[in-house]
């Protein structure tokens, strides 16, 4: 599998590339997407440390002035080429038990079109459970059918929601298995590169554009637009 990790001003992304490491699982590529070079989640010296475990493709966004997670995720993909992706939150260290089920269904011979996600996510710092929709392991073949992320979502929140119910809208399914913990931080560090710092704000206004866009069963993403009109260079 490849994975892909957005990954602007997040310092736990060591960690979490360190633990993905440790699991034993066959990976391709780990594509990371920073939107941001003066501070970057991993300087040079640790991304040169990381490849000696991993493959490491490190990419940055030029030209936007806010982190757009449907972007990074669709700039991302352009560097993967692997049968399977895993699109990974910089900040969250999944159980080892989410790829043995995850590919033992796939081994089955009558394994339909499935996406998967935690059943759920376990804060750090205070053990509070809560949904991971933004963790997502499936065929890139799916990915590509729906044209990946809708980068409409603008800010934070609904942008992972709505890809997993596009995905509904072709036949992959929803499945919910195993789960992860979260490494916690303020809100203050989930809205800093963002236009607002009102994550009620930013959610309220895309929870409406979902219910837009879901009303009309969009079922397409912004992928090819991306690839094509985002400037971005590899570290």
């Amino acid at each position: 599998m490849d994975i892909i990790i957005p990954a602007t001003n997040k310092p736990e992304l060591e960690k979490t590339l360190l633990h993905l490491t440790s699991l034993g699982e066959r990976i391709g590529n780990v594509v990371v997407v920073d939107f941001n070079k003066e501070t970057p989640s991993l300087s040079e010296h640790k991304i040169e440390m990381l490849r000696k475990l991993v493959d490491i493709k490190y990419i940055f966004v030029n030209g936007l002035e806010y982190f757009n997670k449907s972007i990074a995720i669709n700039v991302g993909s352009d560097f993967v080429s692997s049968e399977y992706i895993l699109l990974c939150d910089a900040d969250v260290l999944l159980d080892k038990s989410f790829f043995t089920i995850s590919k033992c269904y796939w081994r089955a011979l009558d394994a339909k079109p499935a996406v998967f996600s935690p059943q759920y996510v376990v804060e750090s710092d205070n053990g509070k459970i809560r949904k991971g929709p933004g963790i997502c392991f499936l065929k890139y073949e799916h990915f590509k059918a729906i044209e990946g992320y809708s980068a409409d979502f603008i800010g934070w929140g609904m942008e992972d929601v709505d890809f997993l119910q596009r995905l509904e809208y072709v036949g992959v399914e929803k499945k919910l298995i195993s789960h992860a913990i979260h490494l916690s931080h303020s809100d203050d560090a989930r809205t800093r590169n963002y236009h607002s710092k009102s994550v009620q704000e930013m959610r309220l206004k895309n929870r409406a554009l979902y219910k837009i866009k879901h009303e009309k069963k969009q079922i397409y993403g912004s992928l090819r637009h991306d690839i094509s009109s985002i400037s971005r260079e590899e570290a």
